[in-house]
């Protein structure tokens, strides 16, 4: 019995021994970002981030592994790199972060070659190349300024807008009285954010205000005038007393019988028809005369 136990044992650990060997022989690049030509990535603060099955976190493994990437550009010159990583986040990542800015709108390629190792002893068997696209940052600029101008005149539409609302609605609430589109119950719903029903009775009783306003205006002015009328007359008034009391007296200006309000006698108006009559012929015995003695000369 107990040799069939000890012999079972004998074999799980040879198990166990040839399985982690087995594994740990073993190395694979489960995922990498940018992805195979990904594009639109932008050139500043770049980083290519490789995932491995295995754990990756040895020091000495991880200065031996830099020469087995490569990171080159279109004409197949090397970017300079730093390998970044998180012992205790991403214990299977290892961050290539470039040390310069990218060209804008260039195409980039990552090699990952054979012989990494992990900090299990597991190698990589097979290596792989992906590429990746910067963005054009040109085209991104120009997009920026498109975007901005669009937004500067949204917002200015936006605030015109605003203002005009906010305008009519002042000018309905302070106007003296109401304009005549104010006086259009759907106008003034949609100003006032109220239903059809409420816009109709408030322009009832706005009218009703109105009017009492208008009247209350009107007898106002006319209380104004009639102080104003009995002010002058006051001091008329006191212009003839003391004027008759230094014994002057105001005569009005001669004036015909007819704006008097009369009528001219008969005999009157033949008397000075008559007259007007004399004067005629005598200027024009005068002119005859005159043209006799020319004609003589």
């Amino acid at each position: 019995m107990k040799r069939i136990i000890t012999f079972i044992s004998m074999i799980l650990i040879l198990s166990v021994l040839f399985a982690s060997a087995a594994f740990a022989g073993t190395l694979n690049v489960t995922d990498i970002t940018p992805r195979d030509g990904e594009g639109g990535k932008h050139p500043q603060n770049m980083a290519v981030k490789v995932t491995f099955d295995q754990d990756m976190m040895n020091e000495a493994a991880i200065e031996a592994n830099k020469a087995y990437f490569r990171i080159t550009d279109s004409n197949g010159v090397d970017q300079p790199f730093e390998i970044i990583y998180s012992a205790d986040k991403y214990p299977k990542q290892l961050w290539l972060v470039l040390e310069q800015s990218l060209e804008s709108n260039i195409e980039y390629t990552v090699k990952i070659l054979p012989g990494i190792k992990s900090a299990e002893g597991g190698v990589l068997e097979e290596g792989m190349t992906t590429t990746f696209h910067t963005r054009n940052t040109d085209t991104d600029g120009k997009i920026s300024l498109g975007l901005m101008v669009a937004m500067m005149v949204f917002m200015f539409g936006a605030t015109s807008k605003a203002a005009k609302k906010a305008t009519e609605k002042e000018s309905f609430d302070t106007s003296g009285k109401i304009k005549e589109e104010n006086l259009n119950p759907y106008k003034l719903a949609k100003i006032k954010g109220i239903s059809l029903e409420e816009a109709t009775a408030y322009v009832e009783k706005e009218k009703a205000k109105i009017a009492k306003r208008e009247r209350k205006l009107e007898e106002e002015r006319l209380r104004i005038e009639a102080e104003r009328e009995a002010e002058i007359a006051a001091i008329e008034e006191e212009l003839l007393a003391a004027e008759r009391g230094a014994g002057t007296y105001r005569v009005s200006e001669p004036r015909s019988v007819k704006e008097a309000g009369g009528r001219v006698p008969r005999s009157v108006v033949k008397k000075n028809k008559a007259k007007r009559e004399a004067a005629k012929a005598a200027v024009k015995a005068a002119e005859k005369s005159h043209s006799k003695k020319k004609k003589k000369k």
